[in-house]
Formats: structure tokens, sequence, C-alpha cells
């Protein structure tokens, strides 16, 4: 049951990280907007694995354990990336050079 959590954050995980940062370099969406969908998606991620691990009516604790993992790991993910594109959004203000002297 472990490789089901292993290959369902890697399925999930590496395209979004991958897409993130090929619409931040295209200039489509900021990555710190990137990090904040993902880490709300995140979310229903952990509930949408809690519900198939676990089932209905189960008590499946080791299910539930991992369905708790995957979204803290998607949700930490996305937090990662959100912070990463406010240092970005950030380091440009301060490297503005429009400040007539």
């Amino acid at each position: 049951m472990d490789v089901v959590m292993w290959l369902l954050l890697a399925a999930v995980l590496i395209p979004a990280n991958i897409y993130a940062v090929k619409w931040h370099r295209s200039g489509r969406v900021p990555l710190w907007a990137s990090g904040l969908f993902t880490a709300v998606l995140g979310i229903g991620l952990g509930f949408a694995a809690g519900l198939v691990l676990v089932g209905i009516g189960d008590s499946g604790q080791g299910g539930g354990f991992m369905a708790a993992f995957i979204g803290l790991v998607a949700v930490g993910n996305g937090l990662l990336l959100f912070f990463m594109g406010l240092v970005l959004v950030i380091g440009k203000q301060f490297n503005k050079k429009d400040t007539p002297v």
C-alpha cells in the first residue's frame, strides 16, 4: 500500500511542479498563484485519498494516516511554491532600476 501512496504523490506532484515552473517562465501564471492553487488542491487530494483508502464505514487507520500524509505533502509542496514565488516577486521589486538618481 505504500507503493500506491508514493505513486500517487509522484503522479500528481511532479507534473504539477513542472507545469508551475513552465507557466511561471512563460509569464502566464505567477509562481505564488500556482503554489496557492496546489496547496488548496492538496486539501482536496487528501480527502479524496482518504475516501479511497479508508472507505465509508471502515476504521482503516493505516489508510487514514496515508491519506493525511498525502494531503500534508501536497499542501507543503504548494506552500513551498507559494513562498518561493513571493521571494521572487519581492526580489524583483528590490532589483528594479526604474528609479532616477
